[in-house]
């Protein structure tokens, strides 16, 4: 397209050099739109190349999430290699920005682990106006991924996610989960094995108007929580209505 519009105005100007000859006053009215078409694409290009908007560098918040989870998956993974896929929710609900961050925190922590990893990111389909997505969104990516040794989902996990794991249904990769929203709907699947482990915001800390430094395991305890088998119903309890 700036090709074609490049040479539009290059045409212009020659077609009013032509028409100087005879129409001396329409030649230069025609070499004069040639010549603001030149300058307009001159400008265009200036401000692509040079002003175009730069991606926000990652949020340290964001890979102290990805840190703690790739950490937990190399534990679990030691030795294996394969595919592991990256869960996220629709554009609406997470930007690129956010995305790329999670991404970026994942890839430095499997740079220095023993295992040759593959990353793969699946975005789920729209599950509505609420704010999260139901079970058969969460199925029907999955099945996209059979090939996965692991899954990590930052898009939480629904209500009924246990039945994933239950007998007559195609075995499930084992999966670590970023629940932003803190519900409980991962405990029966951490209880029972499916889920290995799960990363919360931390009740009542609000990084908002924060600086955030410092390494992501330090911004991790100031922000975040760690929930396993160990202490899935002590954190559920603390999680759950009074």
């Amino acid at each position: 397209m700036t090709l074609l519009l490049l040479l539009a105005a290059l045409a212009v100007s020659c077609v009013g050099i032509w028409m100087s000859r005879r129409w001396r006053v329409l030649g230069q009215v025609m070499m004069g739109l040639g010549g603001l078409g030149l300058i307009g694409m001159i400008v265009f290009q200036v401000r692509q190349n040079v002003f175009s908007p730069q991606p926000k560098a990652p949020s340290r918040y964001n890979i102290a999430v990805s840190y703690v989870l790739a950490n937990c998956l190399l534990g679990d993974l030691a030795g294996q290699n394969g595919s592991v896929v990256l869960l996220f929710p629709e554009r609406r609900l997470m930007d690129a920005d956010t995305e790329r961050s999670y991404e970026e925190g994942f890839t430095l922590s499997l740079r220095h682990g023993p295992t040759k990893l593959r990353l793969r990111a699946l975005r789920l389909e729209s599950g509505g106006r609420g704010a999260g997505h139901d079970l058969s969104a969460f199925k029907h990516m999955l099945a996209q991924a059979p090939e996965a040794i692991a899954i990590v989902s930052y898009a939480g996990a629904p209500a009924g996610f246990e039945t994933l794991f239950s007998d007559g249904q195609p075995k499930l990769a084992p999966c670590y989960v970023f629940d932003p929203n803190g519900t409980t709907n991962w405990l029966g699947a951490l209880k029972a094995g499916g889920i290995r482990a799960v990363v919360l915001p931390r009740p009542g800390v609000d990084p908002r108007g924060r600086e955030i430094t410092g390494m992501p395991g330090t911004i991790f305890e100031q922000f975040y929580l760690l929930v396993t088998q160990a202490n899935a119903d002590q954190v559920a309890a603390t999680l759950r209505p009074k």
